[in-house]
Formats: C-alpha cells, sequence, structure tokens
C-alpha cells in the first residue's frame, strides 16, 4: 500500500495555527500552572481513561466490519481493525481531513480486500455517518436537556446553531446518498453533461465519470437499502460515545476533580464540534473548546481545564494516531486468496 503523506504549504499552515492555538492557550493558561497541574495527575486513573477511550475507537472499527459483512467485502475482523485505525491515522494528520478523509480511507479498503473502489467508498462513508450520528444525537439531547432546566446563551447558543446545521445538512445528504431517487447523481450526471458539451476532448474522460459517478450510486443505495441495519449499528455506535464519558471521567477523578455526568456528557458532545475545523484533527480548536466548556461548568482554574483537554486527548485521540501508524505499516502487502500476504 503506497499512500505518500505529503503536507505542502497549506498544510504547514494550518499544522502551524494547530501550534499557535496551543501557544495561545497555554500562555492564557499560564505554563507553570499548567506543567504542575499535569504533574498532579493520577496516573493509575488516567491509565484506566486511556483504556476506556481507546476503546471507542474499536467500536467505531466494529461498525466497519458490521458494514463489510453487509456489503460483501470479505475481510477479517484484525484486519478490518488495522484498516480502520490506519485510516483514522492519516485522516487526523491530514488538514481538512475532517471534511474528506473517506477517499483515503476508502483506498486502503479497496487496496487490502481486493474490492472495487466504488462498493469501498460507499462503505466507509455510510460507516463513518452511522459513527457521527451519536455525537449530535447525544449534542442535541444536551442541549434539549438544558433548554428544559437550564438556558442556553453566549457558547453554548452558538454551539447550539451550528449543531442544528450540521444535523440538517449531515441529515440531507445522507438521504441523498441512500435514497433510490438518484438525485444527487441526476446533478452530477448535468455538470458531466455540460462539460462534455463544451470540451469535444473531454468527451471520452466525461462518460468514463458518468459510468463511475453510476456505479458510486448504486454502491451507496445498496449500503443504505436497509432501514433497520442502519437503525441497529447507529445504535451500536453510540457505545463509542460513552465510553468516551467515562473516558473523561477517570480523566477527572485523576485530576481531584468530582465529575457529575450531566457536565461530563455535555463537554464530551458539544466539543466534538470543534473537530470540524480545517486544522489536523481539529488540534487547537478542540482544546479550546473543550478548555472553555470545562471552566463553564466546573469552577475550575483555566491551568486545569487545560490539563483535562489535553490529558483527555491523550485517551481518545493520540493513542489512535500512534496505533494507527503501526497498524499502516502493516498493512504494506496485500492479502493474497489463501491469505497470505504478498
Amino acid at each position: 500500500m503506497g499512500l505518500p503523506i505529503t503536507l505542502g504549504r497549506k498544510g504547514a499552515l494550518w499544522f502551524g495555527v494547530t501550534g499557535l492555538l496551543f501557544a495561545i492557550l497555554l500562555y492564557l493558561a499560564d505554563l507553570n500552572e499548567f506543567l504542575s497541574s499535569i504533574g498532579r495527575a493520577d496516573p493509575m486513573l488516567f491509565a484506566v481513561a486511556v483504556l476506556v477511550g481507546f476503546s471507542s475507537l474499536l467500536v467505531w472499527a466494529l461498525v466497519w466490519y458490521r458494514y463489510f459483512r453487509r456489503m460483501g467485502i470479505d475481510a477479517p475482523l484484525s484486519r478490518t481493525v488495522r484498516m480502520f485505525l490506519s485510516g483514522h491515522f492519516l485522516n487526523s494528520i491530514t488538514p481538512l481531513g475532517q471534511f474528506g478523509g473517506e477517499p483515503i480511507m476508502a483506498y486502503i479498503v479497496s487496496d487490502n480486500t481486493g474490492t472495487d473502489y466504488e462498493t469501498s467508498l460507499a462503505c466507509v462513508i455510510s460507516a463513518d455517518i452511522l459513527n457521527a450520528t451519536p455525537f449530535f444525537t447525544f449534542t442535541l439531547g444536551g442541549l434539549l436537556y438544558l433548554a428544559a432546566f437550564g438556558s442556553i446563551d453566549g457558547l453554548l447558543l452558538d454551539i447550539a446553531i451550528l449543531s442544528v446545521l450540521i444535523v440538517v445538512v449531515g441529515g440531507l445528504v445522507a438521504y441523498l446518498l441512500w435514497s433510490e431517487n438518484k438525485a444527487l447523481g441526476a446533478v452530477l450526471t448535468t455538470v458531466l453533461n455540460l462539460i462534455g458539451s463544451r470540451f469535444d476532448r473531454a468527451e471520452s474522460v466525461v462518460e468514463s465519470l458518468k459510468e463511475r459517478v453510476d456505479r458510486i450510486e448504486d454502491a451507496f443505495q445498496e449500503a443504505g437499502s436497509d432501514p433497520r441495519f442502519l437503525a441497529t449499528t447507529a445504535g451500536f455506535s453510540h457505545l463509542a460515545i460513552v465510553a468516551q464519558i467515562v473516558s473523561l471521567y477517570f480523566v477527572f477523578l485523576s485530576l481531584g476533580i468530582e465529575p457529575d455526568f450531566v457536565p461530563l456528557y455535555l463537554i464530551v458532545n458539544l466539543s466534538v464540534v470543534a473537530t470540524l475545523s480545517p486544522t489536523p484533527g481539529g488540534s487547537g480548536t478542540y482544546e479550546v473548546a473543550f478548555s472553555a466548556l470545562v471552566t463553564l461548568f466546573f469552577p475550575v482554574e483555566l491551568a486545569t481545564a487545560v490539563t483535562a483537554a489535553v490529558l483527555f486527548r491523550l485517551t481518545t485521540y493520540w493513542p489512535g494516531l500512534l496505533v494507527g501508524y503501526v497498524s499502516m505499516l502493516t498493512l504494506q502487502s496485500r492479502p493474497t486468496p489463501d491469505g497470505t500476504e504478498q
């Protein structure tokens, strides 16, 4: 599997933005206070947080496995987990990867299973839609709770508006991808026909692209044709968020903070909106939003809130990068029909 990782100027720019956000955050929190807070963390409780937090990635990998079995992709569970973690690694280190890492992940699946790219892409995107669903169902549930028993203003109001917008857009995209009306494919075909009518030399390329659009559309219709499967798989993926809430509980305990369930629930789910930023893996913006939410719900200093943000990312994000990189190295060879590597 050859996937060159090149950053370019734009990539370097976004990594620079990430570093700048971290620098500003640590400056505001006081670096010495931050380091002191890190030093006070209980290592045993934090180790439990790491184990529980990492399990959320395994839940998402199992969603992939369920989709592979449904779509007839022959991949054992162990290899599916490695493919998911490899894709997670590439998706997380690539600027703007949160908006378009699925084509890379689909290439990994296609290259390692011998499945056509169109089916692989439909599986990956469909599974990722289901894996993203819990964040927004939990987020909307939390916002409804606040509206009923508290108040929504300031930062929470901004997050509420953005969350609703994402749910509406995401739901529309999922419907267009999975529905049988072929509306999305028709729009793409119309655009390609316009291009072909203006550039005679592009006719063969346009026809090839139209055939690929048809194949991708058919694959997505198959991926979304069983509502019961979609509902049960989306329900299963909610376990990943439960694992993250439990992980944050142990992070707070390691820092000597007595956590309540409702603030933990809200912090984990509301802060996910910040991962949609163009920085790699949402780094920098996520920690800023997470720290702000911690200070909003708990009477702690900013240094402690930043420490909680960094430690939480060390349970749910950074371990996935390390294991994902190692997994990617193990996928250099493609399996042969007899199960051996070549």
